[in-house]
């Protein structure tokens, strides 16, 4: 499906090192990937890729219960209720992992137009990263359109209300499970119960992240240097994105750094316009986050982690203590 980011030795290791630079990564980690797969900066139309159905309607034991705030069924089958027994066709998480939503809003809206889970698999010293593209339509039960109805009616004759990037706003419309959710936000608990019972991945905490703490951390840094496969010239006034980066090896800065990931179409030194794509993109940002990783994630950094913890509780709200 594409949609996800399986990370081995160059993170996960297992020397005496490793476990000191632990919990300097993992705070960095939570900041880059809640920004990285914005689909609401890919402009233009779709990829292909994410036309294809992303879920299966086969049909799965479930039960009506409702989830219980602080029961936290790891291992057991998600309850529907807030879907039609809709279920992906394959397992995504390993058994046992820690899942930690990630959100992020588009600029110009409140459409969550980041949303992944990052997965740390603690017995296969592994890290995944999944990336659900925004297009991912969501059959809603009768139970969650009927709250819809009782409470936004106009939400109903949205274009865009069955798809996953609308879900956070639906679950704070509806109130959903408000005072009583695990994360006391209507949004995330929504959202995170949606995944749950759609993808079979039971949400552990949740981090939301503003875009302006990448560009934040990146120049803290003192910028990045990586390789730029082709002439990045794009310009979008509405969401405040105009992007020029030259083709070859450069020293990005936090804005610039932002643009490269987010880049996936625009003009060559020719003036002809080209659309990339979104594994184009995605090559890009794992091109960038290596780089990030050898250039800044060292034993010497250790000292900043106070300053990068101040930097990160200005920019991002999360249930991670």
């Amino acid at each position: 499906m594409g949609f996800s980011y399986y990370f081995g030795g160059d993170i996960i290791f297992s020397s005496k090192r490793a476990r000191i630079l632990k919990a300097f990564f993992s705070t960095i980690l939570v900041v880059f990937f809640s920004v990285m797969l914005f689909q609401s900066m890919s402009t233009g139309t779709n990829d292909p890729q994410n036309k294809e159905p992303l879920y299966s309607n086969s049909p799965v034991p479930t039960n009506q219960n409702d989830n219980i705030p602080g029961n936290e069924p790891v291992e057991e089958e998600p309850t529907f209720y807030l879907t039609n027994s809709q279920r992906y066709f394959e397992d995504l998480v390993s058994k046992g992992s820690t899942n930690i939503l990630l959100l992020g809003t588009e600029p110009t809206g409140f459409n969550f137009d980041t949303i992944m889970v990052l997965s740390v698999d603690e017995a296969e010293k592994q890290v995944k990263i999944i990336s659900f593209p925004r297009d991912i339509y969501i059959d809603y039960s009768d139970y969650v359109i009927d709250a819809l109805r009782k409470a936004k009616p106009s939400y109903l004759k949205e274009k865009g209300i069955y798809r996953i990037n609308a879900v956070p706003s639906i679950g704070d419309a509806i109130g959903y499970q408000k005072n009583t959710g695990r994360f006391g936000r209507p949004y995330v608990d929504f959202i995170a119960d949606i995944i749950n019972e759609v993808f079979g991945i039971y949400v552990n905490d949740f981090a939301y992240v503003r875009t302006s703490g990448f560009r934040t951390i990146v120049d803290y840094f003192g910028g990045v240097t990586v390789y730029v496969p082709v002439l990045m010239n794009y310009n979008d006034p509405y969401q405040d994105l105009s992007i020029y980066i030259e083709k070859g090896t450069q020293h990005l800065n936090g804005r610039q750094a932002e643009g490269y990931v987010r880049f996936r179409q625009g003009f060559d030194e020719n003036g002809e316009f080209h659309n990339y794509g979104d594994i184009f993109r995605k090559q890009n940002q794992n091109r960038f986050i290596k780089a990030f990783i050898s250039q800044h994630v060292t034993l010497k950094n250790l000292t900043k982690l106070g300053d990068i913890a101040n930097i990160i509780s200005s920019n991002v709200i999360t249930s991670v203590k």
